[in-house]
């Protein structure tokens, strides 16, 4: 797991906690904002230690999560930033829920999509009071998958108890989603479904993309790309100009488009060969 870099400023304190990486207390002027961090695969176990053969304390797990908000006053603001790809849905559900109930003693929490925002790490996010996305980023949402073994009882069982999970998902994504009608959210699960900043704007599941909230939930810049294209014209020329104008603006949004379609797709995981061969160490270990 790669640690945080803390950088210390003129109005910022940062407590030394017990994992210091993952958590920060910052006060600016009257205002305490406490940072907590998703920079990982959600789950209730860490990294395999090959020091100790054991696995390391998890930074994203319910238990770790519960440890840190009790650890913070009823009132004081949050901050949770998310980069992560998902992970165990019972650990993420349980996370979430830790997050609205210390909202409800007070405490504003306010999220920060930093890159992914994937499966149960979407879910997550989706406790906070309020939502960024910088640019360039996303989210992921699905219907929740398993690997099971057993026979064709256990097969069905296991079957409808992910159908239980997906009505689950659905209805928790839907308590924050206002553009959105429930047919069309599970089709979207179902289909599994990348979301740009500016889809998760018009669906409800972000308030606030780059450094502006838009009303129309875009967030280009319709004074040029920097390469020569722009509006530009003269404001008293006849609709012919409007027309081009309303073309470059379509061919800018397209391409925009795009480029976060392939940052999307540049950052979706990749197995972990290293991890995947530690975990069959541990299941054949003698204990």
């Amino acid at each position: 797991m790669e640690p945080i870099n803390q950088k210390k400023e003129e109005n910022m304190e940062t407590t030394q906690h017990r994992t210091r990486y993952r958590f920060e207390q910052s006060v600016s002027g009257s205002e305490t904002v406490h940072k907590l961090y998703i920079y990982d695969e959600v789950s209730a176990q860490g990294k395999f230690n090959w020091n100790t053969w054991n696995y390391d304390e998890s930074e994203t797990s319910a238990k770790y999560f519960r440890n840190q908000l009790d650890d913070i006053p009823n009132g004081e603001t949050i901050e949770l930033h998310v980069n992560s790809a998902g992970g165990n849905v019972g650990e993420g559900v349980a996370i979430y829920n830790l997050l609205r109930q210390k909202a409800g003693t007070g405490s504003r929490i306010v999220g920060y999509v930093d890159g992914m925002a994937y499966s149960i790490a979407m879910t997550i996010a989706m406790a906070c009071d309020e939502i960024h996305m910088g640019l360039g980023t996303s989210m992921f949402l699905h219907n929740p998958w398993t690997v099971v073994s057993g026979n064709a009882d256990q097969l069905r069982a296991m079957a409808d108890q992910l159908d239980e999970l997906s009505e689950a998902s659905l209805q928790l994504y839907m308590s924050r989603a206002t553009g959105i009608t429930v047919d069309e959210l599970r089709e979207m699960m179902k289909k599994e479904t990348m979301l740009a900043p500016d889809k998760c704007l018009q669906y409800g599941f972000c308030d606030v993309v780059g450094e502006e909230k838009k009303e129309d939930g875009s967030n280009l810049d319709d004074s040029g790309d920097g390469n020569g294209v722009g509006d530009g014209g003269d404001s008293g020329k006849d609709g012919s100009d409007d027309d081009a104008k309303q073309q470059i603006k379509e061919l800018r949004r397209q391409l925009y488009i795009q480029r976060q379609a392939n940052q999307m797709l540049a950052g979706l995981n990749k197995p972990n060969m290293k991890q995947t061969f530690a975990d069959a160490l541990g299941r054949f270990a003698v204990k």
